[in-house]
């Protein structure tokens, strides 16, 4: 009783194992076995099996060998689930077919949170036939668990299950890879825009961008419930147009700033010719000003190359770090270091222990200190120039195509932060020159 065998159950147990052996010592025996597979299986998998067996009558079925070693050989939770599908759905006949009870590998291979999903989408939508074919078991093994959670999720936030069983729609997703094919389907599942994410112009797009661009934009479909403005031919075709880098910046910004409108409007999406001159970097100060100021540059501006007026202008907010080449300072001191230590060791055996005295071995340090210091000094005047070309090159592409860079010195001199009280602009602390970086400005 505490398996949740009562006498209904218990009846009807009894009266088919007579039926089929004959009352005696063959039914007891078979009789106490099933006892048995419930102590196994424990008690809430064994619950749902003999609500199983009162709600579908299906005794000869759930009472086979081949049905109890199946529950047997896969885990207690998962034996819970799966008689909690039978009786939910009274498919008997599907579920116990020999694919299903043949598919413990499958069972075993996708974790708890999967297997949930799966006898939740078989419940919900009745699909017992469609989703216990041996293609759809094998596609979800091959995309792992964390994507299989969100598959099967689909189908019974959807019950778009002919939609989601297309052959074309799962060599789609597993040509992803399995984190953007875990976006895809988290996509559909949370905007449940089944007809207009599953299209053949979405699934070439995501394709010929590859994995890392369309996991970031079926992410930003995702945040944002924005499928429609998403999925338009003019989005889709700006972002083929401006490369996969720019590509990628561009639905990271729509997604952390939401600013769907004004990225996705008219105006923008005629700039594809500045966008992919300009480069990921600069694009995504472009996408930040845009979506920070809720200003949309006029596309003649963009296009033709001329400034913008100043009331109509996009300052751009500069939110990425300027390359300061430090790293390669140390990488550059630190062979410089270990040739001069060889170079030494060389001439020391060279000289028969010329360099082994406290004489010797101070002048070494010396001339290593010095070699060092001239060194550092030289590689920094290198990598100051270095990023001053690449701040000037990045200036001259954005004032080229109308998408202003902010003159400081123009501005009333109030800003606490990049003026201090003598009225002199801290040009080291955020920028260089007449132009500055600082947010508060």
């Amino acid at each position: 009783m505490k398996a949740g065998c009562g006498p209904d159950e218990l009846r009807l147990i009894v009266s088919r194992l007579e039926e089929q052996f004959g009352p005696g010592e063959e039914s007891a025996r078979k009789l106490s076995e099933i006892a048995e597979f419930a102590r196994t299986i424990g008690a809430p998998a064994a619950r749902d099996y003999f609500r199983a067996i009162h709600e579908t009558k299906a005794v000869a079925e759930l009472t086979d060998e081949r049905v109890l070693t199946f529950a047997r050989s896969v885990d207690r939770h998962t034996a819970e689930w799966y008689f909690w599908a039978i009786w939910g759905t009274k498919a008997v006949r599907e579920l116990t077919s020999e694919r299903v009870l043949r598919a413990v590998e499958f069972f075993r291979s996708i974790d708890s949170p999967a297997t949930v999903e799966y006898f939740l989408a078989i419940r919900e939508t009745k699909a017992a036939t469609e989703l216990t074919k041996e293609r759809i078991l094998r596609f979800a093994e091959s995309i792992g668990s964390d994507a299989a959670v969100e598959y099967f999720g689909a189908f019974w936030e959807t019950k778009a299950v002919a939609e989601l069983t297309d052959e074309r729609l799962l060599d789609f997703a597993q040509s992803l890879g399995n984190d953007a094919a875990r976006e895809y389907f988290l996509a559909i599942r949370e905007t449940k825009s089944v007809t207009r994410l599953t299209g053949e112009k979405v699934l070439t797009f995501a394709r010929s961008l590859g994995s890392r661009v369309a996991e970031d934009y079926f992410r930003a479909i995702r945040e944002t419930k924005s499928a429609a403005e998403l999925t338009d031919e003019g989005v889709l075709l700006f972002a083929e147009l401006i490369g996969r880098g720019p590509a990628r910046e561009y639905f990271r910004v729509i997604r952390s700033t939401r600013a769907v409108a004004e990225l996705t409007s008219e105006s923008v999406l005629k700039t594809s010719g500045v966008i992919r001159s300009i480069g990921s970097d600069a694009a995504v100060d472009y996408f930040l000003a845009i979506a920070a100021t809720k200003t949309v540059p006029s596309p003649e501006a963009g296009e033709g190359g001329t400034a913008l007026p100043q009331e109509a202008a996009v300052p751009v907010l500069t939110l990425l770090d300027i390359p300061t080449y430090k790293g390669y300072r140390s990488v550059a001191l630190l062979g410089m270091s270990a040739f001069f230590w060889w170079y030494v060791w060389q001439s020391a055996g060279l000289a028969l222990g010329a360099f082994r005295g406290p004489v010797g071995l101070s002048v070494v340090l010396a001339v290593w200190a010095g070699l060092l210091c001239g060194a550092y000094l030289l590689l920094g005047l290198i990598a100051e120039r270095s990023t001053g070309q690449f701040l000037e090159r990045r200036r001259r592409l954005l004032n080229q195509h109308g998408i202003r860079w902010h003159d400081c010195i123009d501005t009333e001199q109030r800003c606490e932060l990049c003026w201090d009280a003598g009225h002199t602009h801290q040009d080291r602390r955020y920028d260089y020159g007449r132009f500055c970086r600082c947010p508060a400005c």
